[in-house]
């Protein structure tokens, strides 16, 4: 059999690849911020992906949410009137082992649990760490992304996110940090509630594409056993998201790399997953060229792992999703730790890409 015929053979058979991997997913979001995310999350449709968990201290808000399953805490501590920015209220609220004990029912059998939670209040900064750890010890991959404080907040919550920001990264497998004062670069002038909107749309972005990877069929599959790997010790990581067509691959590239989602040097990278979406007209070849210049920035990622798929109506466009652990950040230093000292400075400038 010569390799023209073999070639041949191989292009006339139909792929029976119509199948979908069966993957757990929990999205868990903690007070205020985290509740409101999981409303904003619900209308863009992770509904069908995952199972939507609302955990709160502020009973009005819980009850108003109207999607989700929604869980109050602490209610005998806060009578249900919320933490008032105090983290050690959230601890307390959310080690009650009447909490613990609702909780444990619904985080339980998660293959991944994503938990949200906004930095510097009482109860997402006080219960979502430990949210986070009690997902972990039940067995699941623990992927928490949590949002810094806009920096005129004052410097109060400046502190308190940076002492939940510490517990989450004790307590997850890795830590994807946004920060919202982004918005404030990006859209400075749209009202609050469509800026808040742009940031919960890149969450759920973010999400999706995550469990789209390992969820959904590709020609060359990323697993979840994959993904586990290399995000069980990822530290601090991040999500780039490009797209471009397959006549400019090198923009490809370029666009995927210029996109990161807060100030941070992805080059130290430890760890990368690399999925492709593309039409009909993606090649081998392609997916290679994509994949090698995203690499070619790395200096020391020793563990990769890429996929790529095929979707009919994407015809000549590319779509790219990377995701970086073991990431630097300026609130992470280069032993792990959060850098305490890192005060709110009026200079920093933090992007984020705006997802059409």
């Amino acid at each position: 059999m010569g390799l023209e015929y073999l070639i041949k053979e191989a292009l006339s058979m139909s792929s029976s690849n119509n199948y979908a991997r069966k993957v757990n997913i929990k999205i868990v979001g903690v007070g205020g911020a985290g509740c409101n995310s999981i409303r904003r999350i619900h209308h863009f449709g992770l509904a069908d992906y995952a199972h939507l968990i609302a955990v709160n201290t502020d009973r009005t808000q819980i009850e108003n949410l109207g999607v989700g399953t929604r869980i109050l805490i602490g209610e005998k501590i806060t009578e249900g009137y919320g933490t008032g920015g105090k983290i050690e209220v959230g601890e307390r609220c959310v080690v009650d082992p009447t909490a613990t004990s609702i909780l444990k029912k619904y985080l339980d059998g998660a293959d991944m649990t994503f938990v949200l939670a906004g930095l510097g209040g009482g109860t997402g900064g006080g219960a979502g760490p430990h949210i986070a750890k009690l997902a972990k010890s039940l067995g699941s991959l623990v992927v928490s992304i949590v949002t810094m404080p806009f920096k005129n907040e004052g410097q109060g919550r400046w502190n308190n996110a940076l002492i939940a920001l510490e517990k989450f990264q004790s307590y997850s497998n890795t830590v994807i940090v946004l920060d919202n004062n982004a918005l404030l670069k990006i859209v400075p002038n749209l009202p609050l509630e469509n800026a808040f909107t742009i940031m919960d749309h890149l969450t759920s972005k973010i999400i999706k594409n995550i469990v789209e990877t390992i969820a959904l069929p590709s020609m060359i599959n990323i697993d979840y056993a994959d993904l586990r790997y290399i995000m069980r010790h990822g530290g601090t990581s991040t999500v780039l998201l490009g797209e471009g067509g397959v006549d400019n691959l090198n923009e490809v590239v370029t666009t995927t790399l210029n996109n990161p989602l807060m100030d941070i040097d992805y080059r130290g990278a430890d760890g990368a997953l690399i999925q492709i979406t593309g039409g009909p007209t993606l090649t081998l070849g392609m997916v290679d060229k994509v994949v090698s210049g995203i690499l070619d920035h790395l200096d020391n990622c020793t563990n990769v792992k890429w996929g790529a798929r095929i979707i009919d109506s994407y015809d000549e466009k590319v779509e790219v999703t990377a995701i970086l652990t073991g990431v630097h950040t300026p609130y992470v230093s280069e032993y792990g730790t959060v850098n305490k000292h890192v005060a709110i400075r009026s200079d920093l400038v933090y992007g984020i890409p705006l997802i059409q």
